[in-house]
C-alpha cells in the first residue's frame, strides 16, 4: 500500500497545524501517559502534528515517527528539525523488536487503513508495546464500523481497554479516543 499526499494536503494539514495546533494536537499529546523517559511509536506521523508536541515531552526518551509516505517522513522531518530524540521510518510493514515501545499512538489514521491490512497492522502495533504499554487512538466519531474493527483486533491481540472519550474537535468534528493496555 504505497500513498503520496498531495500538495494541497500538506498545505491544509501545515495549516491546521498552524491555526489550531494547541486546540487539536497538543491537547492530544498532553492526555498520553507520558513521564519524558519512554519509547514512543507515532504511527502514521504525516508531517508530525502531534509528534512536534510529544517529542518535548520526552527529554529522556525516543519517539520514532513512521509513516507510509516519504513525502510525509520528510515533511515531518523538517517540522521536527530541532530534535535529537526522533527516529524516521518508512513503513514497509516493519516488524518491530518485540516490547520495544511504552506507547503508541495513532492519531486519524486507522480509519484510512482497510480493513485487510488493520487486520495485519494492529497485531503488529500489539506486540511492539513492552508489558504495562499503552495504545491509544484518537479516530473520527463517525467511522464507527471501522472504530468497532479496531478495538476488537486490539483486544483479540492482548490489549484491554482502559478508557475511551469522546471529544470535539476544531474544524474536524467528533472523534473517539481509546486508551488501551498490554498486560
Amino acid at each position: 500500500m504505497k500513498y503520496e499526499p498531495t500538495c494541497l494536503e500538506i498545505f491544509l494539514t501545515r495549516l491546521a497545524f498552524l491555526l489550531c495546533g494547541k486546540s487539536v494536537y497538543q491537547a492530544f499529546a498532553d492526555r498520553l501517559p507520558l513521564d519524558g523517559g519512554e519509547q514512543v511509536l507515532d504511527f502514521g506521523c504525516g508531517m508530525g502534528t502531534v509528534a512536534y508536541y510529544i517529542a518535548k515531552k520526552l527529554p529522556h526518551g525516543h519517539l520514532t515517527c513512521l509513516d507510509i509516505s516519504e513525502r510525509w517522513l520528510n515533511t515531518c522531518q523538517k517540522t521536527l528539525r530541532g530534535y535529537r530524540n526522533i527516529s524516521f521510518m518508512l513503513w514497509e510493514f516493519p516488524h518491530f523488536i518485540n516490547e520495544s515501545f511504552d506507547v503508541v499512538y495513532c492519531h486519524f489514521v486507522l480509519h484510512d487503513i482497510t480493513e485487510s491490512e488493520l487486520k495485519r497492522v494492529i497485531p503488529v502495533l500489539a506486540e511492539a508495546l513492552k508489558p504495562g504499554g499503552v495504545f491509544v487512538f484518537r479516530e473520527p466519531f463517525n467511522e464507527t464500523n471501522k472504530i468497532s474493527l479496531i478495538k476488537r483486533l486490539a483486544e483479540q491481540n492482548g490489549l484491554i481497554s482502559k478508557d475511551s472519550r469522546i471529544t470535539d474537535i476544531p474544524m474536524m468534528g467528533n472523534a473517539l479516543e481509546c486508551v488501551y493496555f498490554k498486560k
